[in-house]
């Protein structure tokens, strides 16, 4: 059988060179993102944008929001409109960070910019260690409280009639109970489902402080010069001059 020469018009030798030629030269271009009207008066330039969401984070704890119990530091958030992040936003924003350190993905501010490499590697750190403000320490919208015989996770917290109060409040998903390392394998709630070792690994691992079933307890995150944590048996009403919040703000598409 004769091969041809042509196919609908086209010559077929050195197709496979032009095809392989062609692709050198496409350009990878980010998808524009539809940008954001925020209520909140902030800076944009000091949050992330976090992936997937039409929400920002603060990049470091806000001075403002230091020193505060938990519920002061909710009260405080409600009347600026901003909100605390749940372990179920914090724990994959967090990994988001680990992966633009590890040049994974980039990531963008308030204002659609693109965050430098260097201030990547300063957030990345000061979630992983002792860095800025002496590591970071952070409250996180969740509480814990026994109902039915059964431990529940409240969060969404929100003032009503001057009252914090959850607007969701679900029974706890299947999750590490014991104090542990942990592996960055989180359920829906945010929290860890799988042990790591008995080491911290910068960016690989966490420890986890499991939920206590006292009906006294919220959720914190911790880096420090010993590793990161999250922390779920803080109580409410400790305070600390570098105890903070992650603030974050909710926006809605301009378009």
């Amino acid at each position: 059988m004769k091969i041809p020469d042509k196919i609908f018009g086209r010559e077929i030798g050195g197709a496979m060179d032009r095809y392989l030629n062609s692709k050198k030269t496409v350009k990878q271009e980010r998808i524009p993102q539809k940008d954001l009207a925020v209520k909140a008066n902030i800076n944009r330039a000091d949050y992330v944008k976090i992936p997937n969401t039409g929400i920002l984070i603060a990049k470091i704890e806000p001075d403002e929001y230091k020193g505060l119990t938990w519920q002061d530091t909710h009260y405080k958030l409600n009347e600026n409109g901003l909100f605390m992040p749940t372990p179920a936003l914090f724990m994959p924003y967090f990994m988001s960070i680990i992966d633009a350190h590890n040049r994974k993905i980039q990531l963008y501010d308030g204002n659609e910019n693109q965050i430098s490499k260097k201030e990547i590697e300063d957030i990345y750190k000061h979630l992983t260690i002792d860095y800025i403000n002496n590591g970071a320490w952070s409250w996180l919208d969740a509480d814990f409280k026994v109902a039915n015989d059964r431990l529940h996770i409240n969060y969404n917290h929100k003032t009503i009639n001057n009252d914090l109060q959850p607007c969701n409040t679900e029974p706890l998903e299947k999750c590490i109970m014991e104090d542990c390392y942990v592996s960055l394998r989180f359920n829906k709630q945010g929290l860890p489902i799988e042990e790591s070792g008995d080491e911290y690994k910068q960016g690989e691992n966490i420890y986890y402080w499991k939920p206590e079933e006292d009906n006294n307890s919220v959720a914190g995150f911790v880096a420090d010069s010993g590793r990161a944590g999250l922390d779920c048996d803080r109580s409410p009403q400790d305070s600390d001059a570098d105890l903070g919040v992650f603030s974050c703000a909710e926006g809605t598409s301009k378009n």
